[in-house]
């Protein structure tokens, strides 16, 4: 009876609080920094004026004032402080929050988000987290992060996780927050500007979402499409512009062309990265041509490397020359690579130049080599002695045998006594 009474009467004490509104709509908790009322919401191209909570460059420190947060509320914006862990409990739990459908918590500073952060947050649609610092991979983040957001459908991490640690290690522990909340209803999932250089090693990353529709990865390192999409039954478009891909490897092309037989609206936007075009690129070049794949606008791809030089600068649309470096030795360059308007005959010409010029590379250095090698034969002869004496002590070092022990990640030598 006296723990009902004391939930009721904090309830009636929140409740008081909040009636109590200053100038700028909002509870007296929120210090006249931020702004309540009625507005249009960028969320939803200002189609409709929502009930907004604006708490924009405030200069909190603190997040305690989102308990007093009007329950009514349909917009959070708390952008622009600095609030380096997200608290438990972020909102009052004993209002329903039933109206909130968008909550943008963008460039806070934001380290860690625990599990018991949000709660009362089932009809949030839209989450932004973009521009923050978050760590994922240390014991204060927890897996259960955003799992009580049971219809979120855009989730924005934009630029949202520390530089201080690989893509590679927070993205194992991306997978397992994404196992962890459940995100069945989820659409959009924006992860630019994260120095992703790699996925390869956690390719099954994103088939926790099986409703997902468009994956935003551009503005990373990406080097290659290397993660599975075959476990994506609604995906419909892939943004990897602005990344380093030379050109697309083939399995990557055959994931996309197996992935279109079920889903033909794919699309693929490959913009504004580094593409070279050599005779490498045929593959690439020819697929472009053939396949089903919505690939965006890629006759206006620019060559940012390739050979002839004559290539670099031209669009794909006016490239009608590939081959192979002169470097390449002459069974590399053999593979003719066809123009894409038309068919020519590889530069036999070429490929005899580059035969003649390894030819004679090959004849002088291995008369160096000869030479060199008689050399020392000759100066070992005549000092074997003293030779035998800088020699025994280090040989005797290297025949040892050494074993590994692994010690914190790091791996330090240790005898092994046989």
């Amino acid at each position: 009876m006296m723990i009902k009474f004391l939930v009721i009467s904090v309830a009636l004490l929140l409740a008081a609080c909040e009636a109590l509104l200053d100038e700028t709509g909002c509870p007296d908790a929120f210090k006249k920094r931020c702004h309540c009322g009625m507005a249009f919401s960028i969320y939803d191209s200002f189609k409709e004026k929502k009930f907004t909570v604006n708490c924009t460059n405030t200069g909190f420190t603190s997040a305690e004032m989102l308990t007093f947060l009007p329950e009514h509320t349909e917009v959070l914006i708390f952008t622009g402080n600095t609030i380096e862990t997200l608290p438990a409990n972020i909102l009052d739990n004993f209002k329903e929050y039933e109206n909130l459908e968008t909550i943008d918590m963008s460039n806070n500073h934001i380290r860690f988000v625990q599990g018991k952060t949000f709660h009362k947050v089932y009809n949030v649609r839209t989450l932004i987290l973009n521009h923050n610092d978050m760590d994922i991979t240390e014991e204060k983040a927890r897996p259960r992060i955003f799992s009580n957001f049971e219809n979120l459908e855009r989730l924005h991490l934009t630029n949202a996780f520390t530089e201080k640690v690989n893509a590679s290690e927070y993205l194992l522990n991306l997978e397992d927050i994404f196992y962890e909340s459940d995100l069945e209803c989820l659409k959009v999932l924006h992860l630019e500007q994260n120095e992703i250089w790699s996925i390869g090693n956690n390719e099954k990353v994103f088939c926790q979402l099986p409703d997902l529709e468009q994956l935003l990865l551009g503005d990373n390192r990406l080097k290659d499409l290397d993660f599975r999409i075959d476990c994506l039954p609604n995906l419909r478009y892939i943004d990897l512009e602005r990344n380093m891909i030379s050109r697309l490897s083939k399995p990557a092309m055959s994931k996309l062309d197996n992935f279109t037989k079920s889903n033909p609206k794919l699309q693929v936007k490959l913009s504004d990265n580094p593409f070279n075009c050599d005779c490498r690129a045929y593959d690439f070049y020819h697929w472009l041509k053939s396949t089903k794949v919505d690939v965006m606008q890629w006759e206006d791809f620019d060559c940012i490397d390739g050979y002839p030089q004559e290539n670099v600068g031209l669009t794909f649309t006016e490239v009608h020359d590939l081959r192979c470096p002169e470097s390449k030795t002459p069974n590399s360059v053999k593979k003719h690579v066809p123009d894409l308007g038309s068919s020519y005959q590889y530069s036999k010409e070429s490929s005899e130049h580059i035969a003649r010029h390894s030819s004679v590379t090959i004849g002088v250095l291995a008369f160096f080599l000869v030479f060199t090698t008689s050399m020392l034969l000759a100066v070992a002869y005549f000092q074997r002695k003293k030779m035998k004496g800088i020699i025994m002590p280090y040989w005797d070092f290297i025949t040892r045998k050494i074993g590994y022990v692994g010690i914190s990640n790091e791996e330090t030598p240790q005898e092994v006594n046989v």
